[in-house]
């Protein structure tokens, strides 16, 4: 249509501007035929497919309409035998897989004899143990040494951890033996779920790892409060090596959190409101952060536990357009501040009323996404709410989106390392020793109202016997 042809037109004319009209992006152009980018503009090109730099939505404008698809589906082409044996298939879900020698090696082992495990040193590693659950996390947890195992097995890896957070989620786990619509973790077991590590040696049937290769945790309760650990290859996910700085790659969950959130919901464009709890949190951060870069405007809503004066301005440091205690109404809130454009998003991580606070301000129709429930206690609305606010609450859980969209990893961690090399992504954080400072990290982190990331650096590995 011409409108399309004529958006695309001056979205040219814009961009050829830029280039022109800046002597060292022309020169460039001049001496290559491509136009340099920034950091800023190649997130922005990037990000959303490309939304955020105002290029038309072709997606969602292609969608069949229903009427368009009732007319496709009775043409000859979708008639045919492999149009409804792909249906069938659909149909059956995750019933039917392929069944590989990697499948049949999980499921029913390696033989030993077949091969031959690699040995390993005689060490005594650092490693940060919950011994009981149902107490606080400080008479709960033990730091001890214990020996590795004496070999690599099929598909195992050893893994020098370097870096590791202390989450919420990890608290919980030391608290409740991590009991979420499953099984409790059997005690003992080594706390914390996330970190990066350097393979140090790769075992038998090992076939995308080699030493020296940084890798991240793919699957939960992996335990990364310790030194060294055997993992399977499996296990882990691999990332370029001096991705970005160690203490941001132990944090890359959290900012990939971030990153999904905005990407993945609101269908936002410049100019739109996001409004979310714990925004002092590290996603809170990140979040902020990236709405200031897309040119998104953020409420920030943190619980007064006295500092206000403090965490609100340094919040707008970081890009919130309001700061907002967890209190009271915040729709009236806004409307006090004469804050009148209406958040098309909510991202929740608290549960409880301060989920209801966050989607009495919403949009009609504008999504209220929860990723967590640091409150432990489930939000409920009213019926109108659902009904003539039209309100659509939505889950997500970046471990599941992970798993499902495996191959889209690279390009978002790459995104998200240009981004924070740049110095456009900071997070605050604080560093303690695993294997001397535990117990103070582990104070720290319990600290209410902290604005601070824990880690765990490890530089000792243990003592070798």
């Amino acid at each position: 249509p011409f409108s399309k042809k004529k958006k695309n037109s001056f979205t040219l004319i814009q961009r050829a501007y830029d280039v022109l009209g800046n002597d060292s992006k022309r020169k460039q152009y001049d001496a290559t035929g491509r136009m340099e980018k920034t950091v800023d503009e190649e997130f922005m090109d990037s990000f959303g497919g490309g939304a955020f730099r105002d290029k038309a939505r072709q997606q969602r404008e292609d969608r069949e309409s229903m009427a368009e698809q009732l007319t496709v589906r009775q043409t000859e082409e979708f008639q045919s035998h492999t149009s409804g044996f792909e249906a069938w298939m659909r149909s059956r879900g995750d019933s039917v897989k392929t069944f590989t020698a990697d499948n049949a090696a999980e499921q029913f082992g390696v033989v030993k004899s077949s091969y031959e495990a690699v040995p390993l040193p005689s060490i005594r590693a650092y490693q940060a143990r919950v011994k009981q659950v149902g107490k606080p996390a400080k008479e709960s947890l033990e730091l001890v040494c214990e020996p590795i195992p004496q070999a690599l097995e099929w598909g195992e890896v050893l893994v020098s951890v370097r870096a590791a957070p202390v989450n919420p989620a990890d608290l919980f786990d030391v608290k409740t033996g991590g009991n979420v619509g499953g099984d409790p973790l059997k005690t003992p077991f080594i706390g914390g779920n996330d970190g990066v590590g350097v393979i140090v040696k790769v075992g038998p049937g090992v076939k995308n790892l080699q030493e020296n290769d940084w890798v991240l945790p793919f699957v939960p309760h992996l335990g990364t409060w310790r030194s060294l650990a055997v993992l399977r290859e499996k296990d882990t996910l691999k990332i370029p090596v001096d991705l970005m700085p160690i203490e941001y790659a132990a944090m890359s969950r959290e900012l990939c959190v971030a990153y999904r959130l905005l990407e993945d919901h609101g269908d936002l464009k410049p100019g739109d409101t996001v409004i979310l709890n714990s925004a002092n949190s590290t996603v809170g951060q990140v979040v902020i952060q990236l709405c200031h870069l897309l040119k998104l405007r953020s409420v920030a809503v943190v619980r007064d536990l006295g500092s206000m004066d403090k965490v609100g301005p340094w919040l707008k440091t970081l890009g919130a357009s309001e700061v907002l205690a967890d209190t009271g109404s915040l729709k009236k809130e806004l409307e006090k501040n004469k804050y009148f454009a209406k958040p098309k998003l909510g991202l929740d991580c608290v549960g409880g009323q301060s989920a209801v606070r966050l989607a009495d301000t919403l949009d009609d129709s504008a999504p209220l996404v929860i990723y967590g429930c640091m409150s432990g206690r489930a939000p409920s609305w009213p019926w109108s709410q659902w009904v003539f606010k039209q309100m659509q609450v939505r889950g997500f859980n970046l471990r599941k989106w992970m798993k499902s969209n495996k191959k889209k990893i690279p390009a978002m961690m790459e995104s998200i390392a240009k981004l924070v090399n740049a110095d456009k992504l900071r997070v605050t954080h604080t560093e303690y020793e695993l294997g001397t400072e535990f117990d103070e990290a582990l104070d720290h982190a319990m600290e209410e109202g902290r604005s601070t990331k824990i880690l765990l650096k490890v530089k000792d590995i243990g003592v070798t016997y």
